[in-house]
């Protein structure tokens, strides 16, 4: 309770501010509760208007025992066109013993041939698996909507407690009206009811901290998954094969010459498809660990409020 203002009078002493302080403190009182307790008491309904909740961090989260198989059913090779380059050469040598040795080759062109394959199935596809023993991410940050309108319903509660209340905290004047000292040792009542008790805003100093979690044992069965497909055409250049020789021209060992044709492949895939896709994942135990958020509640609103076995202990002024 603010000081009064209190002037001297013209041309009066200034008066003095610790006694003033004194009177004030005299006409002011306060009652002081040692400690008021309900028994036990219900709302017949409990409604928030909001709950803001803040940037939360986790400290670490371990994936333990992840293990993931794709089931690939088949592939499909759609518009699959090759092209088959053939590079001709001739490879020659002599040996004329004391008069002279020598070897070469001659290119005699290539010619090339594309061959429209169409499309192409492959068949039970060999299966994909993944296993990862642990994993673990840290310093997680993520932003958690709020929730809005959460109505709880009815709600109880016991053992009410509220130790050493000074009411009101700057104290209270009556005029008109003088007392030396009040006590009252013990005042009890058996019920007592209100329409409706109101929070607008409760704001704890410290962020909520959650335990650590630990989950186990997840598990997800088969399901479907839609075709994949490539993002656009898939060529495969320049694929060598064995070179085809056959001897055209021999004289023992003074002379020879050798035909060769060597193959080079091209493929080129329109696009890939990957068809009857099954997936599956286990997961042995998934861990959260140093989980933290801020939380602020907004009108909160306890209606229809009863409080039984109401007491108050050494009420004094």
């Amino acid at each position: 309770m603010p000081t009064p203002a209190v002037s001297a009078p013209p041309g009066a002493p200034p008066i003095d501010q610790a006694l003033l302080d004194a009177i004030s403190a005299e006409v002011s009182r306060r009652l002081r509760i040692d400690r008021i307790g309900v028994a036990s008491g219900r709302a017949e309904s409990v409604h928030i208007g909001r709950v803001e909740i803040g940037d939360a961090t986790v400290e670490a989260a371990r994936v333990r025992g992840l293990s993931a198989r794709v089931n690939c059913g088949a592939a499909l090779l759609r518009k699959v066109r090759a092209i088959l380059e053939i590079h001709f050469e001739v490879r020659w040598s002599y040996d004329l013993k004391w008069f002279g040795a020598d070897s070469g080759t001659k290119a005699l062109g290539s010619k090339a041939k594309p061959i429209p394959l169409h499309d192409i199935r492959i068949p039970m596809l060999q299966d994909i698996a993944i296993d990862v023993p642990e994993a673990e991410v840290k310093d997680i940050e993520a932003e958690i909507q709020g929730i809005a309108n959460l109505d709880l319903g009815g709600a109880g509660f016991e053992n009410l407690a509220i130790n050493n209340t000074r009411l009101p905290s700057g104290g209270f004047a009556l005029s008109g009206l003088s007392y030396g000292e009040l006590e009252i040792e013990r005042f009890g009542a058996p019920t007592a009811d209100s329409e409706r008790l109101t929070v607008g805003r409760f704001t704890p100093d410290r962020p909520i901290e959650v335990p650590d979690v630990e989950v186990r044992g997840i598990a997800v069965p088969d399901i479907a998954v839609p075709d994949a497909a490539s993002d656009g055409a898939i060529s495969l250049m320049d694929i060598d094969a064995e070179d085809f020789e056959a001897p055209v021209f021999k004289i023992g060992d003074l002379f020879k010459a050798i035909f060769v044709a060597r193959p080079i492949l091209h493929l080129q895939i329109g696009e890939l498809v990957l068809t009857e896709l099954k997936a599956s994942a286990a997961i042995e135990a998934i861990r959260v660990e140093g989980a933290s958020a801020p939380v602020t509640v907004h009108s909160i609103e306890l209606s229809g409020l009863q409080l039984d076995q109401l007491s108050a202990q050494r009420i004094r002024a």
